[in-house]
């Protein structure tokens, strides 16, 4: 059976608590959000979703995203960044190599400093 899209849950307005054994994330106003990523989906493919299928502003916010990543020896697990195509892949393939069914990504939203209106280097 191959697997087209892989079901992502992507967590924001919270924060992510690691302890010994697992990483969770937490919040009051804690966001969900699913998602129907594609196997091979790229950085940006995912960058994209995420910001069309929430209320985040890509003018305004840019997103850190980590992972909940399995490790081998154990119910054990780390955040794992995702940065780019590889991690991206990485993060995905966790479905065909763990028994994890779906993804869960954990979406830091950070401000965008606002750009100067200042020429440099112009004259």
């Amino acid at each position: 059976m191959s697997i087209s899209t892989i079901p992502v849950i992507c967590y924001y307005n919270g924060q992510i608590v690691r302890t010994k054994t697992d990483v969770e994330y937490e919040g009051s106003e804690t966001f969900i959000t699913p998602l129907k990523i594609p196997f091979e989906g790229t950085f940006q493919q995912l960058i994209d979703m995420i910001y069309s299928k929430t209320t985040i502003d890509k003018r305004r916010f840019k997103l850190v995203l980590i992972c909940k990543y399995p490790l081998r020896n154990g119910n054990r697990f780390q955040p794992f960044p995702v940065r780019d195509d590889s991690s991206v892949r990485e993060m995905l393939n966790l479905v065909n190599t763990t028994t994890i069914e779906e993804i869960e990504l954990y979406i830091k939203v950070v401000r965008v400093k606002a750009q100067s209106n200042q020429s440099v280097g112009c004259h």
